[in-house]
């Protein structure tokens, strides 16, 4: 009988063995480095913000590299255990918490929000949580209903706040499971559902249920302002000086966002979809289920993941963005790739970059060619301007009680300027009609009449929010 190896013997040959794969698993992707090393030139050059790459293959963490400055004070690089926010990629750790709950039977995902977030307004059709997992709920974009009242990038928003936003809406979008819309608003809404389900904080629920268990032990939830976090990247932007600035989010909005991480702990936190070590295979194939219309159409969007194609192969992919910090995460399921990166700088794509990085990888799989990107931008019609007394109906105060803020407009000229005690004067740009386009933060802007003709309100909408009603309490 062949006698037992002793156990000294036994480790260091199972060391030997498990280095020796480790090399050979590190080998696949050791031609694909230079050229992806080729795609980041600018940030190993003197200051300028930097990035973190991953790819992980057959589960393995092939490469974390990192390039450019996590600080361009004090000049610290940009590595892999650099953390960062990653923005909207939080959507994804909040849907799953979602789905772990229903697992637990704590609740279920077809239930009216209104049971858990009773000061939620009745809008004459339910909410359910499902609506707001794949914005189809109709509820307005928090951020833009802010911006109209003034708010801007770096200023405070609490949770409470974006609750009290949401307690003051009179209207949605659109009827709710009619339409596809993206929102914050409702992934502040589930991380809120998370909290008086679980009788925990947000920040709190997720380090038990999900971060500890998938030992992503260097990930945080921003939920008190001005939090410090250790080895975090400032984000910047380049002023029109050509001057870099930092950029704040200084937000503590939950659940849409708000999760800062590194390179490492992202990949932990793909690799459960691959092995269901939290939830089980079942609750990750949940996570891939898309979104259905209430006219049975079928969407893209799943539990805060998009399914979609890149050049012939399926694609599940979501994008962040917070301040100045960018993130992606790219999976290819049928090569079993994942892509991510994350940066912080302002003018980073993050979507773009992943696809750059699959083009020198994968580009013997692809069946189809690289995207063409063309121009959509167009000028805007000039129209004309109404003249006479037709021109005068549209002075005056306008009121918004969602928001509680008022816009003044006055005639100068052939000018119709609008004004805000935060957001300043502006022009209004006339279309035809009753209809004017503003600046960004107000979007389009539709005057509205009485039966007997006078100028009685008007709505706007700015992108994700539509149709906003404000009230003409004055005449000048």
């Amino acid at each position: 009988m062949r006698p037992f190896m002793k156990p000294t013997i036994t480790i260091f040959l199972l060391i030997g063995f498990y280095t020796s794969l480790c090399a050979q698993h590190h080998r696949w992707i050791h031609p694909y480095v230079p050229l992806i090393d080729s795609l980041f030139a600018n940030n190993q050059r003197g200051s300028y913000p930097g990035l973190a790459v991953g790819v992980v293959k057959g589960g393995q963490l092939m490469l974390a590299k990192g390039y450019g400055l996590a600080n361009l004070e004090h000049g610290l690089p940009f590595t892999p255990n650099t953390i960062s926010d990653i923005g909207s990629l939080a959507k994804q750790m909040t849907s799953f918490a979602m789905v772990l709950l229903a697992q637990n039977k704590q609740l279920s995902l077809d239930d009216n929000i209104q049971k858990y977030l009773p000061e939620v307004p009745d809008f004459g059709k339910p909410i359910t949580i499902r609506n707001l997992i794949h914005h189809t709920s109709g509820l307005r974009e928090i951020y833009g209903m802010l911006e109209i009242a003034g708010w801007k990038q770096g200023d405070a928003v609490r949770q409470e706040e974006a609750l009290s936003l949401v307690q003051s809406s009179r209207e949605l979008n659109f009827s709710p499971g009619s339409r596809y819309a993206y929102c914050n608003t409702a992934y502040m809404l589930l991380a809120e559902i998370i909290q008086r389900v679980s009788r925990q904080g947000f920040e709190q629920w997720m380090r038990e249920n999900i971060f500890h268990p998938l030992d992503m032990n260097d990930t945080y939830v921003m939920d008190i302002q001005g939090e410090i976090f250790p080895r975090c990247a400032d984000s910047y932007t380049m002023s029109d000086k050509n001057v870099w600035i930092k950029l704040y989010d200084n937000s503590t909005v939950i659940g849409a966002g708000g999760i800062y991480t590194t390179l490492p702990d992202l990949a932990r936190w793909f690799n459960n979809f691959r092995d269901g070590k939290v939830g089980g295979m079942g609750a990750i194939q949940q996570m891939f289920q898309r979104g259905i219309l209430s006219n049975g159409d079928t969407l893209n969007y799943a539990f805060g993941l998009e399914k979609s194609t890149y050049r012939g192969l399926q694609r599940i992919q979501h994008t962040g963005s917070s301040a100045g910090y960018r993130a992606a995460l790219v999976y290819f399921p049928q090569q079993d790739l994942a892509i991510m990166v994350k940066s912080n700088y302002a003018n980073f794509n993050s979507q773009a970059t992943c696809e750059r990085i699959a083009d020198l990888i994968l580009e013997d799989e692809f069946t189809e060619g690289p995207s063409s990107f063309a121009s959509i931008n167009k000028p805007r019609p000039e129209g004309e301007l109404p003249n006479g007394p037709q021109f005068q109906d549209y002075p005056g105060n306008y009121y918004c009680p969602d928001v509680e803020t008022t816009y003044t407009f006055r005639v100068e000229g052939d000018q119709l300027i609008g004004h805000h005690r935060l957001n300043g004067s502006f022009k209004l740009q006339h279309i035809n009609g009753d209809r004017f386009n503003g600046p960004s933060f107000l979007g389009s802007v539709k005057f509205e009449r009485d039966d007997t003709g006078k100028v009685s309100g008007m709505r706007i909408s700015n992108g994700r929010v539509l149709n906003l009603w404000m009230s003409k309490t004055t005449q000048k």
